[in-house]
């Protein structure tokens, strides 16, 4: 059973949340508001399990709503919450509601849970999950207590990758970085095959090393969201490379390309070199946030990698 002394990094959301629970005056609705994968769906989980009293959340007096990824929470879906919450609890204290990815709301459903936030029921609580406040009425907003979640340090998140996964000690310390301290991210990323596109990466440049001209290459993922990742993946390892010239191995992160053909392949190009081609690698992945196409991304990459 997972309690709010078992959340790792998260020492001011925990803090105020014991203090509302100590002081009897648990608000009737809360926004945890933070990154992916840092502990905000645990800590609800641990928080609303100590309001009803229970050690499962398979509970009549809690409604869990997780969309799927890329749908939208519908009215219909807050027309059900509204109808739980105004009924008695059934074996608990307070009805508790968890909305997760809230800002997946449309305007309707939204607006259905403004209604219920300016009349709470007696004896619930709602707790909201987001990591895009933009996205939420702010009214919504204003009717809840925030509760900040951050990125938890690279050491939290390299241990919690180690004890929940099978990786070794670097690629756990690889995660931990590249999620940039988010140990459900880097968790997905195993799952995910993010490591075995890092080896396809590190593969694919090292392949044109003879030719020293990256340009006649064909990326072959044109998929917005892995494209995406693939920028990262290419920006650290022209960091290590960086490293690499400058003879400080011991801050690579994948020190698996020391004397590889990737190394060979930018040898020739001075650390400010390898700082411009970041600075256009940066500016794609801008341009990819932007809704510009992933296909001419992945089209003008090769040629963004030689100077």
């Amino acid at each position: 059973m997972v309690s709010l002394n078992d959340i790792t990094g998260q020492h001011n959301a925990i803090r105020f949340l014991k203090n509302s629970l100590a002081s009897e005056r648990t608000s009737g609705s809360f926004l945890f508001l933070g990154p992916r994968g840092v502990g905000r769906a645990l800590t609800a989980e641990a928080f609303v399990k100590v309001l009803i009293g229970a050690e499962t959340l398979d509970h009549p007096d809690v409604t869990w709503i997780k969309p799927l990824k890329n749908r939208k929470i519908k009215i219909e879906e807050i027309r059900k919450v509204k109808n739980v919450l105004s009924l008695k609890p059934y074996g608990a204290s307070v009805s508790v509601c968890v909305i997760e990815a809230a800002h997946m709301m449309t305007i309707e459903a939204s607006n259905a849970l403004l209604k219920i936030l300016e009349e709470p029921p007696s004896r619930s609580v709602i707790i909201l999950i987001s990591d895009k406040r933009e996205l939420l009425l702010p009214t919504v907003v204003s009717r809840c207590s925030e509760v900040r979640f951050n990125f938890l340090s690279v050491k939290d998140t390299k241990n919690i990758v180690s004890g929940q996964s099978d990786v070794d000690e670097a690629t756990a310390s690889f995660l931990a970085y590249f999620s940039q301290g988010s140990p459900g991210v880097a968790l997905g990323m195993v799952d995910e095959g993010l490591l075995e596109r890092k080896e396809r990466i590190v593969e694919m440049l090292g392949s044109v090393a003879d030719e020293e001209d990256p340009s006649c290459l064909i990326w072959d993922e044109e998929k917005k969201d892995n494209l995406l990742e693939d920028l990262e993946l290419v920006i650290m390892i022209l960091r290590d490379v960086v490293f690499e010239k400058q003879g400080l191995k011991s801050m690579m992160l994948d020190k698996g390309l020391v004397g590889s053909n990737v190394i060979r392949l930018f040898e020739r190009y001075k650390p400010g070199g390898i700082f411009k081609i970041v600075e256009r690698l940066i500016g794609f992945k801008r341009a990819l946030e932007g809704n510009v196409n992933p296909k001419l991304v992945a089209q003008a990459l090769p040629g963004a990698l030689n100077i």
